[in-house]
């Protein structure tokens, strides 16, 4: 199995650290351009796989929207809910600055949300989002979040959800997680599109 794993591109909230899960916004103008820095990248990253990956996405809007730019609109996306980013609770929309002032000693990867989830909770739909993806050969691409996508990382590779704390992982990156002569390894992380695209 090849695992693309691409995140949106910015919004509002992700450019100002605020967490992010249900609120449903859109990408800004920055995030559209990233995203489309991101299929620049994504073709030559992938050759001839780009136009026979399997894609997923995230049911939120910027995950979708970012889906559609990369490529083009013409792809068939499934969208999968467990994609969805970590739910936060009553800490949706809060930056984590603010959290440890409610909550001093607050610790996302251990602590999880009160009303929302735990690492745990999204690393087992992370690994109901690894059964849906298969073990064959081909290249699943999935559009999704930041704490999502580094829980999906951890859960592929074998790690606990709450290893995805040891990821960094910005705004419209792509990272590959791969199958190697029986390995499953973490073959390229948070790649900036930039790099590929020839864009700055």
């Amino acid at each position: 199995m090849k695992l693309v794993l691409v995140r949106h591109g910015e919004t509002d909230w992700s450019r100002s650290g605020r967490h992010t899960s249900t609120t449903d916004l859109p990408l800004t103008a920055e995030g559209e351009a990233q995203a489309k820095n991101a299929a620049d990248a994504m073709r030559k990253l992938l050759g001839e796989e780009f136009e026979t990956a399997r894609v997923f996405s995230s049911p939120r809007v910027r995950a979708r929207k970012t889906a559609a730019i990369v490529f083009g609109g013409a792809r068939d996306v499934t969208i999968d809910e467990d994609l969805r980013e970590f739910e936060y609770g009553a800490y949706e929309g809060l930056t984590t600055a603010q959290i440890v002032k409610l909550d001093p000693g607050w610790e996302l990867w251990s602590n999880g949300c009160p009303d929302g989830e735990t690492a745990d909770a999204v690393g087992q739909r992370c690994d109901r989002f690894l059964v849906t993806a298969g073990t064959g050969p081909a290249t699943v691409v999935a559009f999704a979040h930041g704490h999502l996508l580094r829980i999906l990382a951890a859960r592929a590779v074998g790690l606990d959800a709450s290893e995805g704390g040891i990821f960094a992982l910005d705004t419209a990156t792509i990272s590959v997680v791969e199958d190697v002569k029986g390995k499953r390894i973490v073959r390229l992380w948070n790649l900036d599109p930039c790099l590929l695209s020839g864009t700055q």
